[in-house]
């Protein structure tokens, strides 16, 4: 993971001679987060999830960035006997876009690469061998809207997927989904 957020800041010193031209940004994002499976879906549900992140526009339009998604924490219960059992999955994740600016709107299509981690924990004395603490990387794909009621101030929202299949066991498991989420953020 080290490697993966070197590479993707290590082009914010190269594109421009100093960062005197860079525009950066910090931003929170926080809402729905689906799940594709549906019988993960029937023992967790949907949940939140929640995105705090940093980037830096590096040429006219053109932004890097790296976040963490995490929140999404859901309790239920599993099997026969319905015994207790939770799931966490969480995120980091770098990512590259393209802002357009119209006005005090800006479009923007971003696209990422993330590691994500998820634990599933039953408890049951009887299947503490079937814990899942494992990681698993993907491409993510988002698009959005910020709106800038004053300078350096944003409102946001944003449509992410990530396709997310694991394969715990011996079958796989859909944890991907969409997040639907609304943001705020500063340009400084």
């Amino acid at each position: 993971m080290k490697k993966i957020l070197i590479l993707a800041l290590f082009p914010l010193f190269c594109l421009r001679p100093g960062v005197a031209g860079v525009k950066f940004e910090a931003g929170f994002f926080y809402g729905a987060r689906t799940v594709r499976d549906p019988d993960i879906k029937t023992v967790y549900g949907n949940g939140t999830a929640y995105f705090p992140y940093v980037a830096a526009e590096v040429w006219k339009g053109l932004f890097l960035g790296a976040g963490y998604e995490g929140g999404y924490s859901r309790d239920g219960r599993i099997g026969l006997y319905q015994e207790p059992t939770t799931l966490k999955a969480t995120g980091f994740e770098v990512f590259v876009g393209y802002a357009f600016k119209i006005g005090i709107a800006s479009p923007y299509l971003k696209a990422g690469f993330g590691s994500y981690s998820y634990k599933q924990t039953i408890d049951s004395p009887y299947l503490q061998e079937f814990r899942v603490d494992h990681k698993k990387s993907a491409w993510t794909l988002a698009g959005g809207i910020k709106l800038f009621p004053i300078d350096k101030a944003f409102l946001a929202v944003e449509l992410k997927y990530v396709p997310l299949k694991v394969r715990p066991f011996e079958d796989d498991v859909d944890l991907g989904g969409w997040r639907y989420q609304g943001g705020i953020g500063f340009r400084f």
